[in-house]
């Protein structure tokens, strides 16, 4: 069965910090969310600290990067019968995401 990255994005505009009562909303909206779907969720995605690097021409560079519009602020692999299968799965995700979803080219 083929696998899926979800690459998951934030906007970097600026916005108001959630309460703590809308995090935890927030939070138990993912969480039913993995829990729905935990049979094609896979181990393995995580969020990302908001440093990193970037070697690019074997210049490097630290980042985030202020010219970007979006963050990558997450990630998660996905298995689903096809393109479809999985952009049904991303479409139930909690608000406030861009997600990106990328077939795994499966050379592994």
């Amino acid at each position: 069965m083929p696998k899926f990255l979800f690459i998951y994005r934030e906007s970097t505009a600026p916005r108001s910090r959630p309460s703590p009562e809308e995090m935890q909303a927030l939070a138990g909206q993912w969480y039913a969310w993995m829990q729905k779907f935990s049979a094609s969720i896979l181990p393995g995605g995580d969020g990302l600290k908001p440093s990193g690097r970037l070697i690019k021409a074997g210049l490097l560079t630290d980042g985030p990067y202020v010219e970007a519009k979006e963050i990558v602020v997450s990630f998660g692999l996905v298995q689903a019968d096809n393109y479809d299968a999985a952009v049904a799965i991303a479409r139930e995700c909690p608000p406030g995401h861009t997600i990106e979803i990328r077939e795994l080219a499966g050379y592994a």
